[in-house]
This record gives structure tokens, C-alpha cells and sequence, in this order.
């Protein structure tokens, strides 16, 4: 069964008030990026950095990497730390983190991914946040053009994010600042825990800045990061089912099934979405003719969500692959309910990056 790791004790108010003490002068943004056997994609996405911010605010942590991921990141930028084993990604990012003492010398620290790219207004969007002080900015995350998962996710992410993440972050309840295009800063990073208790650790950072009530966590549509998508079926299962996972690891390690706060009230009302699925899927197993208007009823409503999605994010390319979308539906739900079980039965310890194919 799931074992519940024993969560740090909230911060007292006198101690966060110290580390919301007005900064002394820092440099305003640096980049840190974590690698695991990234060679195929980490020279060009780190090329694509280099154009938009100062390469000596670039920060690569290769997490003991087997192949020339470290090599490849040294033609780019000095500031490259070599693992010499694999610890996880949030470990690694807390190495790199103190090995180059980055809470103390930047106001904010950037968390970006070996085979994501910042677009090219990234900063200046950013910047525009960042007046405020808040805890944490989240960037919109946008898919590459790779074919059919890639049109599928390029409709997910322009709801996720272009409709649900804003609407979450005017009621302050943004449930995950992704671990491609968030901005923390940084200290607010100080007090965070880094060591590996899930598989999505951006889901656990965000939670804790709830929990820790250590600040906003603002959203910056404009703010775009270019990521790659699963190449085949079988690797976009295995991606959703570790973040599933870790969506579930999350709710038990933090209790967020207690509506207590405003981030629990929205990650439940996440939960009961994809309970409604599951049931109605289970239904129509024994019913086939519910199935069939189930299957319908999903295919209609996608097909409606879909266009006015595409066209607001002006992706028009997706659309010859929209009548196929409901297709990953059912795949989601079964992963949901799989995940569910897997995050009990599943030692967290033994839990590692699990990539999926790069292209």
C-alpha cells in the first residue's frame, strides 16, 4: 500500500515574513534545466534559450546522464553540474539549486525542460508579472507539430491552460505551475521540500506554496513554451500514467481530499470530473446501448470544444485529426482509474524519471 511520507510542518508566520523581506540586488531571472540522457534534444533546446536570456543564467544539472547530455550542454553554457548518479528530477534541481547558490544571487528562478523551448517573448511576458512579487508565474505550455497526439494535446493544452488555468488563477487556486514554464521566486524556493516523494514534483511545489501560504501563483498566457509530445500511443500511456500517478500521490501526501482550502474545493471538483467518466464508463459497459450514446454524446461535445479551442489558439493544422480526439478520452479515464491504484501500490522510492521516446 501507499506509505505517506511525513510532511515538513507549516512555516511559522514570523519565518515567512523573513524570507518575504524586500531582496537585496540580484540579478532579475536565471534558467535551470534538468536533463536525464537528453542528447537528442538538449543542444537544440538550449540553442533556443541562449537566444532569449544571457547564457550565464543558464543552469543545466545532467542527473548522472549515461550519454553526452553534459557534453552537449558545456558547447552552450558554463554552468553545467554532473551528477554522478541518478537521484531524481527534483533532487537534481535542489543540487543545482545550492551548488550554484541561486536563491541568493536571482530574484527568480525559472524551471524549464530539456526538450521544451521558450518562445522567443518568454522574459519580456514574464517581466510583466513580476512587479508584483509573486510566489510563482506560470507560462502557458504549447505542443509542438508532430502529428496526431500532437494535435490532440495542442486542443488539451489551449483548455487547460488558455481557459481553465486562467480562470484558476483570478480565484487563486491554480492547482500546478508546470515544470516547463514556471518562474518561483526565489525565496519562496528556500522553503520549499525538494526530496522525491512523486512523480509530478511542479504538482507537490504548488501545493506546498498553498499550504505554506507563501504567495500568489499568477498565470501569464502569453508567456508560451514549446514542448514535444509522446511519438506513438504506447509512450503517451506511459506519460499520462506517471502524471496521473503523481496527481494521485499528491492528493494523499497532502490530504487534498480535505476541503479545508480553496486549491483542495478545485482539485476535488478535478477528482469528481474524472469519477463522473468512470462511472459512466462502468455503466456502460453493462448497457451498451448508454455506451454507444456515451460515446456519441463525448464525440459531440468534443467536436464543439474543439474548434472554438483551435480557432482561439488559431491552430487550424489540428483540426483534420479532431473526429479521432474522443479516442484519447477513453484512453485517459482508463489510465485515471489505473493510476489510482497504482499510487497505492506503488513504493514512491522506486519511482524514477520514466521519459518517454525523444525525437
Amino acid at each position: 500500500m501507499y506509505q505517506e511520507p511525513q510532511l515538513i510542518h507549516e512555516v511559522p508566520e514570523a519565518e515567512v515574513a523573513s524570507f518575504m523581506a524586500p531582496l537585496p540586488h540580484r540579478e532579475p531571472i536565471c534558467v535551470v534545466v534538468p536533463a536525464y540522457n537528453e542528447e537528442q534534444v538538449i543542444d537544440p533546446a538550449l540553442r533556443a534559450l541562449v537566444r532569449v536570456i544571457d547564457p550565464a543564467h543558464v543552469y543545466v544539472v545532467s542527473d548522472g546522464s549515461t550519454d553526452k547530455t553534459a557534453e552537449l550542454a558545456l558547447k552552450h553554457t558554463k554552468n553545467v553540474l554532473d551528477l554522478p548518479q541518478n537521484v531524481g528530477k527534483a533532487r537534481a534541481l535542489k543540487s543545482l539549486i545550492n551548488e550554484y547558490q541561486l536563491t541568493l544571487n536571482y530574484e527568480y528562478v525559472l524551471f524549464s525542460d530539456a526538450d521544451s523551448q521558450l518562445s522567443f517573448n518568454f522574459i519580456t511576458e514574464i517581466k510583466k508579472f513580476m512587479a508584483a512579487q509573486p510566489a510563482c508565474i506560470v507560462g502557458t505550455v504549447t505542443s509542438d507539430r508532430h502529428g496526431l497526439i500532437s494535435a490532440y494535446r495542442t486542443y488539451e493544452y489551449g483548455l487547460t491552460h488558455r481557459v481553465f488555468k486562467q480562470a484558476q488563477s483570478r480565484m487563486g487556486t491554480i492547482t500546478v505551475a508546470p515544470g516547463c514554464a514556471s518562474l518561483y521566486r526565489s525565496d519562496v524556493l528556500g522553503l520549499l521540500d525538494f526530496t522525491k516523494h512523486t512523480l509530478t514534483e511542479d504538482f507537490d511545489l504548488t501545493l506546498q506554496i498553498h499550504e505554506k501560504k507563501l504567495g500568489d501563483i499568477v498565470y501569464a498566457p502569453h508567456a508560451r513554451v514549446l514542448t514535444q509530445d509522446p511519438p506513438t500511443l504506447h509512450d503517451y500511456w506511459k506519460q499520462i500514467t506517471r502524471w496521473y500517478t503523481g496527481f494521485w500521490q499528491n492528493i494523499f501526501l497532502h490530504k487534498a481530499y480535505i476541503p479545508n482550502k480553496k486549491v483542495n474545493m478545485e482539485i476535488m471538483l478535478i477528482v469528481g470530473d474524472g469519477l463522473s467518466w468512470i462511472a459512466a464508463i462502468s455503466f456502460a459497459i453493462i448497457n451498451p446501448l448508454a455506451f454507444l450514446s456515451l460515446v456519441l454524446m463525448s464525440a459531440i461535445i468534443t467536436f464543439i470544444l474543439t474548434i472554438g479551442i483551435l480557432c482561439l489558439e488559431r491552430q487550424f493544422w489540428a483540426m483534420k485529426y479532431m473526429l479521432l480526439f474522443p479516442l484519447f478520452q477513453f484512453i485517459n479515464v482508463t489510465s485515471y482509474g489505473y493510476s489510482f491504484f497504482r499510487a497505492l501500490g506503488t513504493q514512491t522510492k522506486r519511482l524514477a524519471w520514466n521519459k518517454v521516446l525523444r525525437y
